[in-house]
């Protein structure tokens, strides 16, 4: 699925009132906007959509909330560092990619992701995007903001109370549990449960992509974030974290097959390029590795 055409989609979906703010749509919309635009296809293109969504989400162009609804992400320009400005790079909500350009100065054509502005300073250049509702980022920001894994806290649970979701729906594919288990990759801990086969202070995941907590005989729907962390809090809990291959010389982290909390995939990826045999594998220059060790051993994960 070409990211672009995804990226337009949403980005061209807007909120009814409020226009500056994307409109968050359901896979199954965006599924279907994006058949009616492609050749007629016999082919669910569902689980590949969810896939490139997720890889999306990891670069910081897309967010991810309840329900499988998916929006554009706010506006953001990604510096190397405060005293480097050059090449620049644009990322999220499309809607204000022109606005960018004007703030920059840039005489680029108003398409391009990567900002050359015609004005100096960090500070200068963070307050012109700050006004037309863009922030400025540095891709060697501190470890420090990223949120630690936890269990869902009642506060994050008020409100996001589900039906039994055994009863709920007849489910062509299995519902299944978070359980981590020794040997075993994060994919993999992913197990077909049964409602009388489960305990308290579970994390579930139904066929459709939604994420529930089971907790004092209640169903709650999670975020994709609030649901990812829990998953590293429950690996915590069992001693059993995630490993990750990293050959430190040439900085080259394996994601394939592991899930990670939007802000640390982000990061991740701001610090790093694609390998070009796997967009999953990620290259990393010498100075940028101890950033994505800090935050990869702040999450809980073993490097291999």
């Amino acid at each position: 699925m070409p990211p672009e055409l995804i990226i337009h989609l949403l980005s061209n979906h807007r909120q009814p009132h409020r226009v500056e703010l994307p409109q968050p749509l359901t896979l199954r919309a965006i599924a279907t906007l994006i058949q009616q635009s492609l050749p007629p296809q016999q082919a669910d293109i569902s689980v590949q959509l969810d896939a490139d969504l997720r890889e999306l989400q990891a670069q910081g162009e897309v967010l991810a909330g309840t329900g499988n609804r998916f929006c554009m992400a706010p506006p953001v320009v990604v510096a190397e560092s405060e005293t480097n400005l050059t090449g620049i790079l644009f990322r999220g909500d499309r809607a204000y990619l022109r606005l960018a350009h004007q703030a920059l100065e840039t005489g680029q054509p108003s398409v391009k992701q990567s900002l050359r502005p015609r004005i100096n300073g960090f500070h200068r250049t963070k307050e012109r995007l700050r006004n037309v509702g863009i922030r400025l980022l540095t891709a060697g920001s501190s470890v420090d903001h990223l949120p630690l894994p936890e269990l869902p806290q009642p506060v994050m649970l008020q409100g996001c109370e589900s039906p039994n979701p055994f009863q709920a729906a007849t489910w062509t594919d299995p519902i299944c549990q978070y359980v981590p288990r020794l040997g075993t990759q994060q994919f993999e801990r992913w197990v077909p449960i049964t409602q009388a086969a489960l305990h308290d202070l579970a994390l579930l995941k139904l066929p459709t992509g939604e994420w529930l907590w089971f907790e004092a005989d209640q169903f709650y729907e999670l975020t994709p974030d609030t649901a990812l962390l829990a998953m590293f809090q429950l690996d915590h809990g069992a001693n059993v974290p995630p490993s990750l291959p990293w050959d430190d010389a040439p900085g080259r982290l394996n994601l394939q097959g592991i899930s990670l909390p939007s802000s640390y995939a982000q990061l991740l990826w701001r610090l790093s390029e694609p390998d070009a045999d796997s967009p999953r594998t990620r290259l990393f220059a010498t100075a940028n590795r101890p950033i994505a060790r800090e935050a990869l051993l702040r999450l809980g994960c073993i490097l291999v």
